[in-house]
């Protein structure tokens, strides 16, 4: 098993978003690479892109000396490449066998379907239907599909995501294994201590473009990966308006919240709450929960214990237009704007149906007041705007239906500065008048000087509740984000 995967200032666009910048990576027979970055970086479309997934723009992917971009998913697997994704997808009414066997077909000559169930401690599992499976096994039994096409290069997508203790362990304890074959591994991780633990060298990713390689604990002192995740540091708290009295009932309050997807727990017991008039920072790294947090909030994820209130109001099991009615509005990561409706159709869309034509040309017009460019740009489709207007949008039309609070996930991702400086003023603006907000942000000194407060998560469990001041001094800052601590206790 031998063969040198060498990537060649590769390119990836998507419209007007450029995924992958001239990424040079080279992984050797046998070495084990990781590849980190913030949300947005363009990780998982790299390896999508050496799968086949993402045909490139520009550069080239070889295996030795088979040149694979120009080559067909398929043909890029029985060359030996194989991807096993973060979320797996097997077929659920197959045995875990059947599902191995199907893998290993697809290289004509994979491994032996027995040795990769004993290799992922899926043997005594084997004649199980996948849909039966919990999710550590359900992790195994996605890698286990990737073994059985015999790859020399397994690339690990975040498979470890929503494992904690034991469950990790375990994770890890697998991937050794794998390594200990001879594979090479390329992974892209966010839980610091499978970096740690497993590969030798990691290459640090941002807008598409590497900005660091070296080893963990070269990239973990490294000055630009610290910028890249928590800011420069240049917006400092001396700019922070002063924080609202305190009130004899929160807004928002969540109690003991845990939630998750499938058998997937993403948020465990985590408590905050939001006050009339305040902005509340929620932080943490790539796969923290925080998007988790924000879609329990909202009623788009199931909760399964605890509970969330709005204004005294119980809200748990509420569908999320009765949320939306108790004066709560969701700006999601990603815009989402309708892209072949205009500016103030999209913005329309926001708005209480049933609204008299008076109303909304005012609600339209609070929007124009604080996104001019909106209004200039009115009857332009929303799919040509630049990146930071359509983000403009997507938080203009949550503001269409005058919310008492506005919960923000991740609006700076991606942006320039100077659309983020634009952004953050708008923010000011939407709380000075009256409006709370929780805010889920990747630039951590820029969100915190905005901020009264702010909550860390750490592998779905909070790690810090406390002043948004004292959060800047606070070492558990560097422990959510870069693991210098296995084991959290919240903090106020």
């Amino acid at each position: 098993m031998s063969g040198q995967l060498a990537v060649r200032d590769l390119h990836k666009r998507f419209g007007g978003v450029q995924a992958l910048g001239g990424v040079d990576l080279l992984v050797a027979p046998g070495e084990a690479v990781a590849v980190i970055g913030p949300n947005g970086a363009g990780k998982s479309t790299l390896l999508k892109t050496i799968a086949g997934g993402h045909r490139p723009d520009r550069g080239e992917v070889w295996l030795g000396p088979d040149r694979l971009d120009r080559l067909p998913p398929h043909r890029i697997t029985r060359s030996g490449v194989a991807l096993a994704h973060q979320v797996p997808r097997p077929f659920p009414q197959l045995t875990v066998r059947d599902n191995v066997r199907v893998a290993a077909m697809a290289r004509g000559h994979g491994a032996t379907v027995e040795q990769v169930l004993t290799l992922c401690e899926l043997d005594t599992k084997a004649d199980r239907p996948a849909a039966s499976l919990a999710v550590l096994d359900l992790k195994r039994l996605e890698v286990a599909r990737a073994l059985a096409t015999d790859p020399t290069v397994l690339m690990l997508d975040e498979v470890a995501a929503g494992l904690a203790g034991r469950e990790l362990d375990e994770a890890i304890a697998l991937i050794r294994r794998i390594h200990a074959t001879g594979r090479s591994l390329l992974l892209v991780e966010h839980i610091e201590r499978v970096v740690r633990e497993i590969v030798g060298r990691v290459l640090v990713l941002d807008w598409g473009k590497p900005i660091a390689e070296g080893t963990p604990d070269e990239i973990a002192r490294d000055n630009r990966v610290r910028e890249v995740y928590l800011g420069d540091g240049s917006a400092t708290t001396s700019s922070r308006r002063p924080a609202p009295p305190p009130a004899s009932e929160p807004l928002l309050a969540v109690h003991g919240l845990t939630a998750g997807y499938g058998d997937l727990v993403a948020l465990r017991d985590v408590s905050l709450d939001v006050r009339p008039g305040e902005i509340v920072a929620v932080l943490g790294a790539n796969g923290a929960g925080k998007s988790t947090l924000c879609g329990s909030i909202m009623g788009a994820v199931r909760v399964r214990g605890g509970s969330v209130r709005v204004g005294g109001t119980e809200i748990t099991t509420a569908p999320p237009y009765r949320r939306a009615g108790l004066g709560m509005a969701y700006c999601p990561e990603g815009r989402r704007v309708f892209a072949e409706l205009t500016v103030r159709e999209n913005l329309q869309l926001g708005a209480p149906l049933r609204l008299a034509p008076q109303q909304l040309r005012e609600r339209l017009a609070e929007v124009y007041d604080i996104f001019p460019v909106l209004a200039e740009r009115g009857a332009q489709l929303a799919g040509t705007l630049s990146g930071g207007q359509q983000q403009m949008l997507a938080v203009g039309r949550a503001l269409m239906s005058r919310p008492r609070l506005l919960i923000c996930d991740e609006i700076s991702l991606g942006l320039a500065p100077v659309a983020v400086d634009t952004l953050y003023r708008a923010l000011t603006q939407i709380n000075d008048r009256g409006v709370a907000i929780l805010l889920v942000e990747q630039n951590v000194h820029r969100c915190l000087a905005l901020a009264d407060r702010a909550c860390v998560l750490s592998r779905g469990r909070l790690s810090y509740a406390g002043p948004a001041a004292d959060l800047l001094h606070d070492d558990r800052l560097d422990e959510a984000y870069f693991g210098t601590s296995d084991d959290h206790e919240t903090t106020t």
